[in-house]
C-alpha cells in the first residue's frame, strides 16, 4: 500500500476518534512534508520504504532548515510517531520505525496570566464586535477550550438555569459548565440578534454563512487580533483559559471542582496551576470585576 493510501485510513480514524480538527489537519500536513521529503530522496512512497533511517533524516532536515522551532519539531515528531503505531497496528509495516526518534529538547514558555487591566481591555476591544465580544466573554467567564468553543450548538444554551453543556470529545467527557451573570448576559444579547435561534436548536452558534462551526483557526486569528487593538503583546488564545484557572484559584475555589469545570481529567493538572498563583504578587490576588 502506498503512503498516501494509508495517510488517509490514518485520517479516517483520527475522525472516528473524535480527534479534533486542527489536530487532524496538523497530522495530515506533517505527513504531506514527509512525503515531499521522500520525493526530493527519490524514495518510492510506499509503506515498506518508510524506515528510522528515513524518519531520522527528515528529523535531522527540519532542523538545518531553520524554520521551525524546537517545540514545532517535536510537534512534527509525535504526529511521526501516531502515524506509524497507525501502520503497525494495521500491519503495513513490522515494527515501529519512529519509536527510536528522540524529541528535541526545548525550554517551554511560562504560562501568560492577563493582568486585570489586560483583561478588561480585551473586552473592552471586543465589543465593536458582537459575535467576538460573545467568544471571548464566553472564554473569559468560563475557561473552556477554544475547541469546545468551535462546536457549542443552540441546544447546548440553558440561560435559564445559567448552565452550558460540553459535549464528549476525543478523550474529554461531557461536563456541565456554570454561566456567571456576564457569560448569560453576552449570550442573551448575541441569540436575540439570530431570528433562527427557537426554530433551529440544533444549530452551531457560532457558524459561517454554509451552517458549518466557524474553524479554530478564524476563532484564534479574531482573538488575536483583538489582542493587538488591545496593546497586549506575547498573548495567545489558551492564555485567556490560563488566565481563567488562575483567577478562579486566587478567589478560593476548590481545586477538584475548578478541575470538572475545566475539564482536566486529573485535579493534578490544575493543582500544577497553584505555582503560577504562589509566583504572583500578593497585590493582584484580588477578585476580578470585568466591568
Amino acid at each position: 500500500m502506498t503512503l498516501q493510501e494509508s495517510q488517509q485510513q490514518f485520517i479516517e480514524s483520527l475522525r472516528a476518534k473524535k480527534r479534533s480538527e486542527s489536530t487532524i489537519v496538523a497530522y495530515s500536513k506533517d505527513i504531506d512534508q514527509l512525503l515531499v521529503f521522500m520525493s526530493k530522496q527519490g524514495l518510492p512512497k510506499e509503506c515498506k520504504e518508510l524506515t528510522t533511517e528515513v524518519l531520522t533524516k527528515y528529523v535531522d532536515e527540519l532542523k538545518k532548515e531553520g524554520s521551525y522551532t524546537l517545540k514545532t519539531i517535536s510537534r512534527k515528531i509525535n504526529s511521526l510517531k501516531t502515524f506509524s503505531k497507525f501502520l503497525l497496528g494495521e500491519n503495513l509495516i513490522v515494527v515501529d520505525v519512529a519509536e527510536p526518534i528522540a524529541h528535541p529538547e526545548y525550554t517551554s514558555q511560562p504560562q501568560r496570566i492577563l493582568s486585570p487591566l489586560e483583561y478588561r481591555a480585551l473586552r473592552d476591544c471586543a465589543r465593536t464586535n458582537l459575535r467576538l465580544f460573545t467568544m471571548v466573554e464566553l472564554l473569559l467567564q468560563t475557561g473552556i477550550r477554544i475547541g469546545e468553543l468551535s462546536r457549542l450548538k443552540k441546544s447546548d444554551l440553558n440561560l435559564e438555569k445559567g448552565e452550558l453543556r460540553i459535549e464528549a470529545f476525543s478523550s474529554n467527557r461531557e461536563r456541565i459548565v456554570e454561566l456567571n451573570s456576564l457569560a448569560i448576559e453576552a449570550l442573551r444579547t448575541f441569540t436575540d440578534t439570530d431570528n433562527t435561534f427557537k426554530n433551529q436548536k440544533d444549530d452551531y452558534l457560532f457558524k459561517t454563512k454554509t451552517g458549518r462551526p466557524v474553524l479554530i483557526r478564524n476563532i484564534r486569528t479574531a482573538i488575536n487580533r483583538a489582542f493587538k487593538k488591545a496593546g497586549i503583546k506575547n498573548a495567545t488564545v489558551n492564555d485567556i483559559r490560563n488566565t481563567f484557572i488562575v483567577y478562579q484559584l486566587e478567589q478560593g475555589i476548590r481545586t477538584d471542582r475548578l478541575a470538572e469545570l475545566v475539564g482536566h481529567q486529573k485535579p493534578s493538572t490544575t493543582e500544577k496551576y497553584l505555582d503560577l498563583v504562589a509566583q504572583r504578587p500578593t497585590k493582584t490576588h484580588t477578585k476580578i470585576d470585568p466591568l
